[in-house]
């Protein structure tokens, strides 16, 4: 069992440490050595992760055990955000990752669930995201729990040129 609770001021530095944790393991592949302790020390930044939490246009969550309270995953979103391709307002997500070795067992799914409902109490009408082109795993994914896809938008690493797929899912304020 897990529980989801908001990040504070003093989940800084286990935020931080998860961030870099989970990124690593998810997409070393595509940056240089250089290019990810750069983007690391950037998106995962104190100052950054401080003005995250703070600003009410942001969330974070953290995903805890309860039964040994350890984080292994997290989200961030961004609320009344203008979707790329559609020109549209709504919540996007803009991050959500686990540590590898929690993978496949349904987290993810709650963590959606959540955020999705979240979203709908702000009075938002869509949830949005953008995905890795080349990860079709997490498009069918997204795509079994309602998203769908709105077109591509550019992505780059040091490394390559990538590309992002935009998904959808509209919010249906009966919930």
């Amino acid at each position: 069992m897990i529980t989801i609770r908001e990040a504070t001021r003093e989940d800084i530095h286990r935020l931080r440490n998860l961030g870099i944790e989970t990124y690593r393991e998810h997409f070393s592949d595509l940056w240089s050595a250089a290019g990810m302790q750069h983007f690391l020390n950037e998106d995962f930044s104190i100052c950054e992760l401080e003005k995250s939490i703070e600003a009410p246009a942001h969330h974070n969550w953290l995903l805890v055990f309860n039964e040994e309270g350890r984080a292994i995953g997290f989200s961030k979103v961004n609320w009344s955000r203008s979707i790329p391709v559609s020109g549209e307002v709504g919540a996007e997500l803009q991050k959500i990752y686990f540590l590898k070795s929690q993978a496949g067992k349904g987290y993810g799914k709650q963590l959606l669930q959540f955020i999705q409902q979240s979203a709908k109490t702000r009075k938002e009408s869509a949830l949005w995201l953008d995905v890795l082109k080349s990860n079709s795993a997490a498009q069918r994914f997204y795509e079994s729990c309602g998203f769908q896809v709105l077109g591509e938008i550019p992505f780059r690493t040091d490394k390559a040129d990538i590309g992002m797929v935009v998904m959808r899912c509209e919010l249906s304020q009966s919930a």
